[in-house]
């Protein structure tokens, strides 16, 4: 076997087909991320006014790229959900206090995240995904495992289809490296 030091004087061993021995720790991303205090829940609720409003809303204000990586709903009728990229200035939003995922750190995301029952300004741009939630009261949970990546500058918004019933609603997010 070849062998590689490093700088430190530590050494690593590569086998004959070019595969160097290692032992290591994998751990999610998520889970790397909460570690250095950059994983969130966002969580509220509300009951949007009418048909087609938006009722949540993101924009990276920051430098470095929000990952959202999934999405629990439900509602008290059944309805369809739109997660899309859209562009604008929201108006008509309450902010809404991020948790930080590792309990007792004070870190926010760098982003405007509101909540409303009728966000309106914004122009749709995309649908990045849509959630049938056709049985009322039922948590459904979109998971992402490419991640809704909202580079510096760009928003996502969500928009519920139905004009009445209540939204229950936790995004998981965390920032990128």
């Amino acid at each position: 076997m070849a062998q590689i030091k490093g700088s430190n004087g530590q050494v690593a061993e590569v086998d004959n087909e070019n595969r160097m021995q290692v032992a290591s720790v994998s751990e999610p991303f998520d889970k790397h991320r909460n570690k250095e205090q950059k994983a969130w829940a966002l969580y509220f609720t509300n009951t949007p006014a009418g048909a087609n409003d938006y009722f949540f809303y993101i924009k990276n204000t920051g430098t470095k790229d929000l990952d959202i990586q999934d999405i629990r709903i439900s509602s008290s009728v059944p309805t369809q959900i739109f997660y899309n990229h859209v562009s604008g200035v929201a108006v008509g939003g309450t902010d809404v206090n991020p948790t930080n995922r590792n309990l007792g750190s004070s870190v926010s995301p760098v982003a405007t995240i509101q909540q409303g029952v009728d966000i309106t300004g914004l122009t749709d741009l995309a649908v990045v995904f849509f959630e049938e939630c056709d049985v009322a009261n039922r948590m459904y949970h979109l998971r992402i495992t490419s991640n809704i990546i909202v580079p510096q500058g760009q928003a996502v918004a969500f928009k519920r289809v139905e004009s009445t019933g209540l939204i229950n609603c936790v995004v998981s997010m965390v920032e990128a490296e």
